[in-house]
């Protein structure tokens, strides 16, 4: 366990000082900024966004689904392709730590990268929204109206729903990067995916099994569907978490690394 939890500890201090996430935060800003630039220049018809500084931050976690896959590809590629590439993996497990420990240190990163990315996108969201319409006296998100704090509870519970969505797609990454030699090769694949996977949405039959159903709406189903839905949804995610953790372990497991 403590191994576990100096690996993972040292991967997020990494990331905190890394440029890679400076250039995910300036990609955010732009794409937030030109968001508020549209709905002042064209309304409302032009963009995601209602025009309430309260719920800005929350409603543009959605119009975010290709870039934050794409940045979680990338994250995904840098702490295992990129050290297995230049031969560090062999270095760490080397010393006293099992390949399980390394990999459910490279899991635990993965969920702290969600959870950052979505914190520095609400972070955004907000300075942006206040900004362009001012904190205003409403929270608007699809049927929840609300204001002041409770609208700040509504966004981060949303925004804790998006980034576990966003942990279980990071783990078919992780899966698939056993696979991939190139960082650019599955972050366009990842990307790609989601593009594609927006249209595979629209068939009701299948939708709740698909994970990109959850990366778009999964922060928005826990306020628009029923208890026994969501329950279902959760219920999905948890089953892809078993699933892609032990696929992909027992794949690591097999890796000739050298060690």
């Amino acid at each position: 366990m403590k191994n576990i939890w100096r690996l993972t500890s040292f991967e997020f201090k990494r990331t905190l000082t890394s440029k890679m996430l400076l250039v995910y935060t300036l990609i955010f800003i732009a794409m937030y900024v030109l968001t508020g630039i549209l709905f002042r220049v064209y309304g409302a018809d032009s963009t995601v966004v209602a025009g309430y500084g309260q719920s800005f931050s929350v409603e543009m976690l959605q119009a975010s689904i290709t870039f934050t896959a794409v940045f979680i590809a990338i994250y995904v590629g840098e702490v295992l392709i990129q050290e297995r590439n230049n031969g560090t993996i062999k270095f760490v497990l080397l010393r006293s730590v099992s390949r399980f420990q390394y990999y459910i240190s490279r899991i635990l990163s993965i969920l702290l990268f969600s959870l950052l990315l979505t914190f520095i996108m609400i972070m955004i969201g907000y300075v942006v929204g206040i900004l362009f319409f001012g904190w205003g006296d409403t929270f608007v998100f699809y049927s929840v109206i609300t204001s002041g704090w409770r609208g700040v509870g509504v966004t981060l519970i949303a925004g804790l729903a998006f980034a576990f969505a966003y942990f279980i797609f990071g783990l078919i990454a992780l899966l698939l990067s056993q696979f991939i030699q190139r960082i650019s090769t599955l972050a366009m694949l990842m990307g790609m995916s989601t593009l594609i996977g927006q249209y595979i949405v629209v068939y009701p039959q299948i939708k709740q099994y698909v994970i990109y159903e959850h990366l778009l709406f999964f922060h928005i189903d826990l306020f628009e569907r029923s208890f026994s839905y969501n329950i279902m949804s959760f219920s999905v995610l948890v089953v892809y978490l078993l699933v892609l953790g032990t696929a992909g372990y027992y794949l690591f497991k097999k890796q000739d690394l050298y060690v």
